[in-house]
């Protein structure tokens, strides 16, 4: 293993990285192609290869794009290894035989390290480079899982929450006006269980110039109207894809007029990643859950319950057909082993769901919960599967974690491992019960109740008789919990001065956190909600990428209409020209030349506002479409005065992108000849012609 480990370096020092295109590739491989970014490759250094680079390189092989060849001494070059060994190996005398000997040597040498030495090496080097960019990709799929997951749940500020479940919210799955679908609202609450439904036909329709489909969709909005006034939702959830934007706007003038005329509650609209509802609609657990559903109900139900808590959510997709396999955690995942990726997701989900921890009676009485029960350290699916079952069947309410040993007959070490992150909520009838334990529905370890048990004690000062008593032990935890700022004045440090004098190892670190947990009761650890940033709903409603589409990239797209600035009462000075050929006079903004007498601008410009202004440049709408816009500057390189005779509107023209506006959702384009004729791209071409000679 040293020997090949020694190889293995001396190859990142001196082996060098070229490739090819293949035909395929050269008809694939453009500007906006994720190969784009290395198609220049020759005697690279691979020790200068760094993150997903090879893997994406690879692929592109196997894909029989490019092909790969790793080189150890560069043609033409004096400073090689063999030149570096070969004084091994050489004998330094004059005499024919001797020099004869070297040739022969020489050969056998040359021959031995290019036919034998260096193929092994490079394929060494190839798996080594291999593992390296596949777990840098595995490491950025697992940190999206986490970002994607690492968010409290929706919070209202200030809420009562008497009379209620929690907070409420209400779910919008509303298709475009393209496919012959009703929109669907699902009313959730607290717990993620569904209250109410409301079904809107004609929501998503445009009422302009049609009576009839006014009227209706009217009717949709006073629908929605009482709907919101009846039941209240704190939140509304949006899915972000299509016309989200335009939906959002009518949602939010129906809530305005509300809070206007009946003085309710501020109602919020979020916009939220539709991926995992659209993976979760067609799934077993969403049939099994909402058998009489439709599956735009039940993605409804899923962006709904995404904003109580995105960790369940995403819990859902781990189930026996690994739908959470169908999440686009990188470009590459598809070169990458299902079973190896799915191992580093469950690893992950056993992270972040035991750091949240798991209540096992809501577990029970909520079917879209049960999936977090086999993350659980110790448990897994069997395990976790078969403790559902036994709870389901001999109680209806679990009352303490040690009922998981004596009634449950779970395994000691498998409890050891579990009970920590088990979290069991005591009602009032709990606690009159021989097996309440108030320590159970803490992060704390039973192994350390005792030493929990002491602190409250100790805090609140009772007498040394009473600690065997467990009522008193009961009551100090809970007085202890009502005021915790009696804890802070505990000398942990001399605590774990006495436990390492009864040969306890150090648990300083275990003492801070027993009291943080007295203080704080599973206190949810997550960052606070956060809506989704202006780049990321740039790319869900375009449904684009980052890597795909940026500053650079070309791009197709349609004109829709011409840009006008309208003209001011404050106009600077306004010089109307007049054809000598005709003896018309024409408007300096709008360009309109039909006009025989002078007077006649001054009243289309300043009486009559029939002046559309002055054209500024071209509206374009993309073909994912995002709106866009070129600038009269930017739509030739020659000078353009009027759009309108260098563009029609409905023609489709390519333009390269300027400048992305995430906050408006539109792009800023040109379409000059000189910067959609790129040098590189010209060098590209020439050079991916060279390669099929």
């Amino acid at each position: 293993m040293l020997y090949i480990s020694l190889c293995l370096c001396l190859c990142l020092s001196l082996f060098s990285l070229s490739h090819s295109f293949l035909l395929p590739g050269i008809r694939k491989i453009d500007e906006t192609h994720p190969c784009a970014n290395f198609k220049y490759i020759k005697d690279k250094p691979v020790r200068d290869l760094a993150g997903e680079e090879f893997l994406r390189m690879h692929g592109a092989e196997k894909e029989g794009l490019i092909q790969m060849s790793l080189s150890m001494d560069k043609h033409g070059s004096k400073d090689t290894y063999l030149e570096e060994i070969k004084t091994f190996f050489y004998r330094d005398e004059f005499s024919q035989l001797v020099q004869s000997w070297n040739e022969q040597r020489m050969i056998i040498l040359n021959y031995t390290l290019n036919n034998l030495l260096y193929p092994v090496l490079a394929e060494q080097l190839k798996r080594k480079m291999l593992e390296e960019s596949t777990l840098h990709v595995l490491k950025k799929c697992k940190v999206k899982l986490r970002n994607c997951t690492q968010m409290a749940p929706y919070a209202v500020e200030n809420m009562d929450e008497s009379g209620n479940n929690g907070v409420r919210i209400l779910g919008f799955c509303i298709r475009d006006a393209g496919e012959d679908k009703p929109g669907y609202g699902i009313l959730i609450n607290g717990a993620g269980a569904v209250e109410e439904t409301i079904t809107l036909s004609y929501f998503k329709y445009s009422s302009k110039g049609n009576t009839e489909l006014a009227k209706k969709k009217e009717a949709d909005m006073e629908k929605l109207r009482e709907f919101l006034l009846e039941h209240k939702p704190h939140v509304v959830g949006l899915g972000c894809e299509g016309r989200a934007l335009q939906y959002q706007r009518e949602i939010q003038d129906v809530i305005t007029s509300l809070e206007q005329q009946h003085q309710i509650d501020p109602i919020t609209i979020e916009l939220v990643d539709p991926t995992v509802s659209r993976i979760y609609k067609e799934s077993n657990r969403a049939q099994v859950e909402f058998p009489n559903y439709t599956p735009e109900q039940r993605m409804a139900v899923s962006i709904a319950r995404r904003l109580r808590d995105p960790l369940v959510e995403f819990t859902q997709l781990m189930n026996f057909s690994n739908d959470v396999l169908s999440i686009p955690w990188h470009s590459l995942q598809r070169f990458i082993n299902e079973e190896r990726l799915l191992r580093w997701l469950t690893q992950e989900f056993v992270t972040l769901v035991n750091n949240v921890g798991v209540d096992l009676n809501f577990a029970v009485e909520h079917y879209h919960y049960q999936n977090m029960v086999q993350f659980v350290c110790g448990l897994g699916p069997r395990k976790a599967a078969a403790l559902l079952k036994l709870l389901k069947q001999h109680t209806e309410h679990l009352e303490s974690r040690a009922l998981l040993v004596q009634e449950f007959k779970l395994g000691s070490r498998v409890f050891l491992n579990c009970a920590g992150f088990i979290k069991v909520q005591h009602s009032r009838e709990d606690s009159l019960s021989d097996n309440f334990q108030l320590l159970d529905s803490t992060r704390i370890h039973p192994e350390t109740y005792i030493w929990a048990e002491k602190m409250a004690i100790d805090a609140l000062e009772y007498d040394e008789d009473d600690e065997d008593d467990n009522n008193v032990k009961q009551r100090a935890l809970e007085e202890i919990m009502d005021d915790p700022e009696k804890l802070l004045d505990l000398d942990l440090d001399a605590f774990n001065t006495e436990l390492k004098r009864q040969e306890y190892p150090d648990k300083r670190i275990t003492l801070y956190d027993i009291r943080d947990e007295l203080t704080n009761r599973f206190a949810d650890k997550r960052s606070p909600y956060h809506g989704l940033t202006d780049e990321e709903k740039f790319y869900l409603l375009s449904n684009e990428s980052a890597e795909g589409f940026k500053e650079g990239s070309i791009v197709q797209c349609v004109v829709v209409g011409i840009a006008r600035r309208k003209p001011k009462g404050d106009e600077p000075d306004i010089q109307p020209k007049r054809n000598e050929a005709t003896g018309m006079w024409q408007c300096p903004l709008c360009l309109r030349d039909e006009f025989p007498e002078l007077s006649e601008i001054w009243n289309h410009f300043d009486t009559s506002g029939s002046c559309p202004g002055q054209a500024v440049g071209v509206r374009v709408r993309l073909n994912n479409g995002i709106s866009g816009f070129i600038a009269t500057k930017n739509l030739s390189d020659q000078k353009v005065t009027n759009p309108e005779e260098r563009v029609k509107i409905g023609k489709q023209i390519d333009a390269k992108v300027l400048r992305v506006n995430f906050e408006k959702v539109s792009v800023d384009l040109t379409c000059k000849t000189s910067d959609l004729n790129n040098t590189d791209e010209k060098n590209r071409y020439r050079y991916l012609m060279s390669c099929t000679k």
